[in-house]
């Protein structure tokens, strides 16, 4: 604990690197849950509060996914500590100044090159480092004068983060896994192990932080987007429910045969009045309208609009359409059938869909005893994946099964 930051021993070795400050460049490199964004985030709001007129840059590739991890993560510590200020919040140009210290952090993202190449800095953070080139790597750290620190999942066998920074003399790589963070939760730990029987290689890079050496990846021919088209012939959306594990709602847009995918919802614990929660009953109650309801306000979602849900929740089902919803039971098929039709089109995945990015990066063919079973996948972290497939596969065919809900 340093002050009333509630910190890792991640955490406490970045901060020790930060002091003595022997190394330019600081790799967190480490499995899922280990608190490696957290630590950052925590370790420069420090840097902000006793530094002066320090320049601190906050970077992801994209600023869809940036707001959604780093930004988020540092806002909620500034919030933590009681020293939020809306006047030093300039929301749109993504700067927050700690107005004691004149320090400044902003927040930006390497899709828009103009600000990578004319701003300096004393400290970067880059995160989800995998997810940038070289030349962005490159760019930006030639504009900061005193520390850079990294962070990431080693889910790629191949990087230029190895070659290229960790082979260097004054590059420190903290290793760390997710029994590094004592505050994780029994139900996030028990997620996390149960990937050592089921994937071995995510187990490696997930549960262990190594290297990824995964062979066996289903979809490698998708590419991103920007955004979805807005012309289009088709819009569907698939639904996969959860609760211990994601409810996860994607949008397909369809245009020329080219499938153009964006996460709309993915939480856990979520129950069907979280989803279907009306305005009205939201007031009474003092909650959060439901989150497809909330998808209409926003002009995501129509109530026309077809939502292909699982259909092994026939009750779920008919108790979203009760609430106005034009939700429809898939039709499942053999899921090779579904993989290969997703595999016979263009596949796009816009670049703010966080987790629906992850989960087809890692989205493989079961392998036992260096045997490929390709007509079985790893059934981990697949929500979008099987939301996807659900909703495409039975536009396809124009079949509802005999499962009625109407």
């Amino acid at each position: 604990m340093i002050g009333n930051i509630k910190s890792t021993i991640v955490f406490q070795r970045a901060y020790n690197e930060y002091l003595l400050k022997k190394n330019r460049v600081v790799v967190l490199e480490g499995g899922s849950g280990s608190s490696k964004t957290v630590s950052l985030a925590q370790l420069f709001v420090l840097i902000m509060m006793n530094e002066v007129d320090c320049q601190i840059t906050v970077a992801r590739k994209t600023l869809p996914s940036l707001r959604a991890t780093a930004m988020k993560d540092v806002l909620n510590e500034i919030n933590k500590l009681g020293i939020y200020h809306k006047e030093w919040h300039n929301k749109s140009d993504h700067i927050f100044t700690y107005a004691p210290t004149r320090s400044v952090i902003e927040f930006i993202s390497v899709d828009e090159p103009k600000k990578v190449r004319s701003r300096r800095r004393n400290y970067l953070w880059m995160n989800e480092t995998n997810e940038f080139d070289l030349e962005d790597y490159r760019q930006l750290a030639m504009r900061t004068d005193t520390q850079i620190f990294m962070d990431y999942n080693p889910s790629d066998q191949f990087h230029w983060i190895y070659d290229n920074v960790q082979t260097r003399e004054d590059c420190l790589t903290i290793p760390s896994t997710y029994k590094d963070n004592p505050f994780l939760s029994n139900e996030i730990v028990k997620e996390i192990e149960a990937y050592k029987d089921k994937d071995p290689n995510y187990w490696r890079v997930y549960g262990l932080g190594l290297r990824g050496v995964k062979q066996t990846i289903i979809y490698k021919h998708w590419k991103y987007c920007d955004k979805l088209p807005d012309n289009f012939d088709i819009k569907i959306f698939g639904l996969d429910f959860g609760y211990n594990n994601q409810t996860a709602l994607v949008e397909i847009r369809e245009k020329d045969k080219d499938y153009y995918w964006q996460e709309r919802l993915y939480e856990r614990f979520l129950t069907n009045t979280d989803l279907c929660r009306s305005e009205e009953s939201a007031k009474i109650e003092g909650k959060e309208i439901g989150r497809l309801h909330q998808l209409v306000k926003d002009g995501v979602l129509t109530y026309d609009d077809e939502v292909y849900a699982d259909n092994a929740e026939p009750d779920r089902i008919k108790e979203i359409k009760d609430a106005g919803f034009n939700i429809i039971p898939c039709f499942k098929g053999k899921i090779k059938d579904r993989i290969d039709f997703v595999k016979s089109h263009g596949f796009y995945i816009t670049k703010d869909s966080v987790s629906l990015l992850k989960e087809v990066k890692s989205y493989s063919w079961k392998e036992k005893d260096g045997i490929v079973k390709e007509d079985e996948p790893v059934k981990v972290n697949d929500h979008l994946m099987d939301a996807g497939g659900y909703a495409i596969i039975t536009f396809d065919k124009k079949v509802i099964p005999g499962l009625t809900v109407f």
